[in-house]
């Protein structure tokens, strides 16, 4: 009895174990696939320093900043970027434009900025760009900063 006891809750844990480890594609999981799939088809939404200039000149996006404060600090910011760090981002939802404004996102290098851009393309962003080589190339390129 005892031993049948034994194998029936190694049975259910062991069931339990198995049905956690399970992947359930889900909704959310699903969008963000839609969004990768989307970026992939257009360069992953980088735009080099050079052409973000242009963008910024002819389109005039918003322009986002996800460093943290003490990177503003250390290196500046390009002019006019509302600076709000990747982490927070999802706190700070009423500081962002409306849906249809172009949005330029970056970071120091460029990975924060592809998470921020796969964030607001989830959120219903269309035109969104993540400047290739984040503030470092801008600064690399010539490109003007300011202090925060």
């Amino acid at each position: 009895m005892k031993r049948a006891v034994w194998i029936g809750i190694i049975g259910l844990i062991s069931l339990g174990v198995f049905a956690q480890t399970q992947v359930v594609n889900t909704q959310a999981a699903q969008v963000v696939m839609q969004v990768i799939k989307e970026v992939s088809t257009q360069g992953w939404g980088f735009i080099t320093p050079d052409k973000a200039a242009d963008f910024i000149d002819e389109v005039n996006p918003f322009i986002l900043d996800v460093r943290t404060p003490k990177e503003w600090d250390e290196t500046g910011v390009i002019p006019g970027a509302v600076t709000i760090p990747l982490t927070e981002l999802d706190q700070h939802l009423s500081e962002l434009p409306p849906l249809n404004k172009p949005i330029l996102v970056y970071c120091k290098a460029g990975a924060r900025g592809q998470y921020a851009l796969t964030y607001l393309k989830v959120l219903g962003y269309k035109n969104v760009k993540n400047l290739k080589g984040g503030i470092t190339a801008w600064i690399n390129a010539g490109f003007e900063v300011a202090k925060k």
